[in-house]
């Protein structure tokens, strides 16, 4: 999740009964990882997320 307000990337993974733990948080300068969940391997830049771009 792209937070705008707060210039940062929110990770949510690994759900328990239904409800997420704390996210993980990413700054600019930072990659985020997509969980191994999605099938991919990808890094994505947190530079260009909260722009929209």
């Amino acid at each position: 999740m792209a937070d705008r307000k707060h210039d940062e990337v929110l990770l949510h993974r690994d759900p328990v009964n239904g409800k997420y733990p704390a996210p993980e948080r990413y700054r600019r300068g930072q990659s985020v990882p997509i969980p191994e969940s999605v099938g991919v391997t990808l890094e994505l830049s947190v530079d260009t997320l909260p722009d929209g771009d």
